[in-house]
This record gives C-alpha cells, sequence and structure tokens, in this order.
C-alpha cells in the first residue's frame, strides 16, 4: 500500500514573528484551508477562547487535521516532561494534561511535545523511566479526547542536547509505551536524526511503526561552522537538506508505507522572522514541498 502525502502547514514556525498575535492563527487557517493545498494545520498555544472555537468551526468546515504543540508551553513555562526531578515532571504533566482540554476544544486530534535536557550518561536512564511514565500519564488523557500523542526527537549532543535523541532508545521506549496506549507516536524530524549522526533514510526505516508525521527541517552539520545546529534554516546550502533530498526522503516514506492507511502529513520547518513580508515565508515553503512532491509524482 503505497502512502498518502499530507501537506501541513507548521503555523508557529513558518509564521514565528507573528505567532502570538491574537486572531492570526484562526485567520490564516480559514485563508489557507479554503485555498486548499494544506490538508493539515500546525499550531500552538491558542489563548482566546473564540479563537479556539473558530478553529472548530473551521476544521468541521474543511475537514483537515489538526495537531497542536505544546512545545511553546513547555518552554515558557520552564516544564520538563522527563525530569529527574519529580516535582518539576509531575507539574509538567499535570499542565500538559490541561493543555489537552484546551486543544481539544480547537478540534486537534494530535498534540505533540519534546523531552527536557538530557542529564548525562549516569542518570539517562532515570531520566527515560521518567519519561515513559509522563507519556503513560499524558497519553491515558488524550485518549478521553481521541488523540494522538506526538513526541519529537531532538539531537543530543550537537545543539538542543535532549534526552530523546538517538532514534535506536526513542523506538524502544514509544514501543513501551505503545503496548499499553494505542495513541503514542513520532513526529520525525530530519535536521534531528541528522545532527544525531543518524542517515535520515534509515532511522525512518527503524521507526517505521512509530512515524506519524514528518518535519523537513534544515541544519548545517559541520561542528566547525557557526551556523551548526538545530536553526529552523532555509532549504539548501550550506545546510544537508536540498529539495531533491527531501524528494528522495518522500520515496523512502512511500516505500516503507508510511501511515499509508491515516495519510502522512509532511511540513517544511523554516522559522519565518521577517515581520515586514510576513507571508514570503510561506510562499517559498510551499514551493518547495510542492516542488518535491512532484518529483516522487513524476518517477
Amino acid at each position: 500500500m503505497s502512502t498518502q502525502f499530507v501537506p501541513s502547514l507548521l503555523v508557529p514556525e513558518v509564521y514565528f514573528s507573528v505567532k502570538n498575535e491574537t486572531g492570526f492563527t484562526v485567520n490564516l487557517i480559514e485563508k489557507m484551508a479554503a485555498e486548499g493545498f494544506y490538508r493539515s494545520f500546525e499550531i500552538g498555544d491558542v489563548d482566546d477562547q473564540q479563537e479556539r472555537r473558530k478553529i472548530l468551526a473551521l476544521k468541521e468546515s474543511y475537514d483537515f487535521q489538526l495537531t497542536q504543540w505544546f512545545t511553546f508551553l513547555i518552554d515558557k513555562n520552564n516544564l520538563d516532561v522527563s525530569s529527574i526531578d519529580r516535582k518539576l515532571r509531575v507539574e509538567s504533566v499535570r499542565q500538559i494534561k490541561d493543555a489537552i482540554h484546551l486543544a481539544a476544544e480547537c478540534g486537534a486530534t494530535n498534540i505533540a511535545f519534546v523531552p527536557g535536557q538530557d542529564p548525562g550518561e549516569d542518570r539517562r536512564q532515570e531520566a527515560i523511566e521518567g519519561f515513559y511514565e509522563s507519556l503513560c500519564e499524558i497519553c491515558a488523557e488524550a485518549t478521553t479526547y481521541q488523540m494522538n500523542v506526538l513526541v519529537e526527537h531532538l539531537d543530543r549532543y550537537a545543539h538542543k542536547k535532549r534526552l530523546i535523541g538517538p532514534i535506536k532508545e526513542t523506538v524502544p521506549l514509544l514501543s513501551d509505551v505503545a503496548e499499553t496506549y494505542q495513541n503514542i507516536g513520532l513526529a520525525f524530524d530530519t535536521a534531528h536524526a541528522a545532527l544525531n549522526g543518524e542517515d535520515v533514510c534509515q532511522a525512518m526505516e527503524m521507526a517505521k511503526a512509530q512515524i506519524h508525521q514528518i518535519h523537513f527541517s534544515n541544519a548545517v552539520l559541520d561542528q566547525t561552522s557557526a551556523l551548526y545546529g538545530d536553526n529552523h534554516m532555509p532549504i539548501g546550502k550550506p545546510g544537508f537538506l536540498t529539495v531533491e533530498k527531501i524528494s528522495d526522503i518522500l520515496r523512502k516514506a512511500d516505500e516503507l508505507s508510511l501511515q499509508a492507511e491515516n495519510g502522512l502529513r509532511v511540513a517544511v520547518e523554516v522559522r519565518g522572522k521577517d515581520q515586514e513580508a510576513v507571508h514570503a515565508n510561506e510562499k517559498t515553503t510551499r514551493a518547495i514541498l510542492e516542488q518535491a512532491l512532484n518529483l516522487v509524482a513524476s518517477r
């Protein structure tokens, strides 16, 4: 069975400079949903209840997929769902569970977030066990709303230095959670895999049972470069990710039949910093995704 690709717009990154403006997200989704290219939207915090209700109405009208990222909540409130500090971990889980209710008001069918910092080799296993407990509790809460819980793996040694991490360690953790909670999954990121020293396509093959979506994110891998790391940079040189590489990854996803039954959400992740021309980044990232999808379709 082949993979159906679902173009997704990562709103708070592509429109990073204006992501916190009240009403911006819902107005953007209304415009983009009507255009029809994107059939999935990924959003950050939506504090205004009226805006949440409007997003829900749009979702019901246009039948797109919706993912809410809690990464911004985690950063804002200094949360850590994998902390070796049990008090912090418990409070982090509590706030995420509270936020699930707000995500449901938007109509989100997926919530997603990142792990905390890697505590080092001596306490890493302790942190992984704590993260497992957190994920189980969050998955249990999300089940009541028929939501999937997605974890994004980050780099451990290069830049962000987070617990999860290398795919070979991420897969067993999510598999353990899945023994009880089927609504756990992986938000796969190309830059994080590359910065962990992994071959992106091999990492995808290893995690094929867990991958729910892919972010095409670029990075400079040369450790001597001032641009080294996970900076959500534009696609192309001096980074490793090009349009041709994206198309190769899409072909691998199709070969692996990733999310063949549900459709595989795919998004280009480039941080938009220009407040004067806020839509320019979206136009560029859309063109890149369209070109890569067309290259796959033509072969």
